[in-house]
């Protein structure tokens, strides 16, 4: 499988040949002044990556969840909102498309995280992937709260195509292998003690010398 490099910082106008594993590498929240517990939504979009094609049976999304600040691992649930289980997912692909039975109504990232937000009913950060109703196309973003109606939303990517209806029916075929993770390493238990018995050695070689 080729490796699409490419990061978040990378504008909406970045167009890649194919997508095969496509990391999202930095938050574009970070350092846009956004602070998830003023009870304002901030929306990110002008640093999507534009993913030109998606195939379902072998490309992924490769996250780096130090920067979203999770630690993993990823819980994936597809489904409708009203399948949505009340706490223990991360990672949602939404098959809604419509929340108000109004198609003159756009379906949006805000539309799509207040749907999944009315659902869970335990705090935390996460990802998910809806469907645009005026691009006519699937994304995936970034919500700093998935239980809030007010959570700062940055948009990841976007899947450029399929579009329109074969959008809508892509979304029930996103897996788990779809959405990868790079968790942080943990130090070895034992790193932190061998770190404390050299500087303790370091010191008794100093007093011995003086």
């Amino acid at each position: 499988m080729r490796l699409v490099i490419a990061s978040a910082l990378l504008a909406a106008s970045t167009q890649f040949a194919a997508a095969a594993t496509v990391p999202i590498t930095v938050n574009p929240l970070t350092g846009s002044g956004s602070d998830p517990d003023d009870g304002s939504r901030q929306v990110v979009g002008n640093q999507a990556i534009a993913v030109p094609s998606f195939d379902l049976a072998a490309d992924s999304f490769l996250l780096n969840l130090a920067a979203f600040g999770l630690s993993g691992p990823l819980a994936f649930i597809n489904s409708l909102a009203t399948g949505l289980p009340a706490s223990g997912v991360n990672m949602v692909v939404l098959q809604d498309s419509d929340n108000d039975s109004n198609p003159a109504t756009a379906f949006n990232a805000i539309a799509a995280a207040n749907l999944i937000a009315g659902a869970l009913t335990v705090d935390g950060a996460g990802f998910y992937v809806y469907y645009n109703s005026l691009m006519n196309i699937n994304r995936l973003v970034f919500s700093t709260n998935l239980n809030s109606t007010t959570s700062d939303l940055a948009i990841l990517a976007a899947i450029q195509s399929p579009t329109g209806a074969d959008a809508i029916a892509a979304l029930p075929r996103f897996t788990a292998p779809n959405f990868q993770a790079v968790a942080p390493v943990p130090l070895p238990a034992a790193l932190p003690l061998l770190a404390a018995a050299l500087a303790g050695l370091g010191l008794m070689r100093r007093r011995r010398q003086s």
